[in-house]
């Protein structure tokens, strides 16, 4: 398998809502999902390109491809407490909404971040890996700071996504946690991510974890993940 690495900067915050969790108490993954990465760099093909035609053939590349993080030293997690509007079970004609309040988390990375993909073919996807602009969120914005194609190799301090059955038998004596995440099915099909058709599934994605070999400070509204 060949690798190409992507080193990302975020000029401010990341936030991307743990699967499973409300809108209203929308806690954030410290690190993009297999699935936002993949996804990210779909949309990145068609908003460029102009072509839904792009957009499958990097879904065809990219689907199966493998994912590794190499994180920062340090991720700061944020969170707050905010006004939002929520739409009415029951509107009337003059109010579709209602205020109320919910609970929105923000990462900051203490420095660039590197994302490694393995695949078997890129031909289609290599052109739009500079483009990337944003993960998960549209406010999560970022910039490409370099790609590397060539000789690329792994390093060990990387997080990579792992079964429930493997976040069982991996769990180290040292201090870790364990976030709930998404990847891309084998299963899945173009049809079932593109915003223009309309299809749905239920096998588009699978769920999967990531094992941070980390440990956590917590205040009042932040927490603070040292990586070992």
């Amino acid at each position: 398998m060949k690798w190409v690495k992507l080193k990302l900067h975020f000029p401010s915050f990341y936030s991307y809502r743990i699967p499973g969790y409300s809108s209203q108490y929308a806690l954030s993954l410290p690190l993009p999902s297999p699935s936002a990465i993949k996804l990210g760099l779909v949309a990145t093909a068609i908003r460029t390109s102009g072509s839904v035609r792009e957009g499958e053939k990097v879904f065809d590349e990219i689907r199966d491809a493998e994912i590794r993080i190499q994180p920062p030293e340090k991720v700061v997690v944020n969170s707050f407490l905010i006004k939002r509007l929520k739409k009415k079970k029951q509107p009337t004609e003059t109010q579709s909404f209602e205020k109320t309040f919910g609970v929105r988390e923000y990462v900051h990375f203490s420095d660039d971040i590197s994302i490694y993909i393995g695949y078997k073919n890129l031909d289609t996807t290599i052109t739009y890996l500079k483009m990337l602009r944003y993960l998960g969120t549209g406010d999560s914005l970022l910039f490409v700071k370099e790609v590397e194609c060539k000789n690329v190799q792994l390093p060990d301090n990387t997080v990579r996504p792992i079964s429930k059955t493997e976040s069982v038998e991996l769990i180290p004596n040292e201090p870790f946690i364990l976030y709930p995440i998404k990847d891309l099915s084998n299963k899945s099909k173009f049809e079932h991510i593109n915003p223009f058709a309309g299809s749905r599934s239920k096998n588009v994605f699978e769920d999967k974890y990531y094992l941070l070999r980390a440990k956590i400070k917590r205040g009042k509204n932040w927490a603070l993940i040292e990586f070992n």
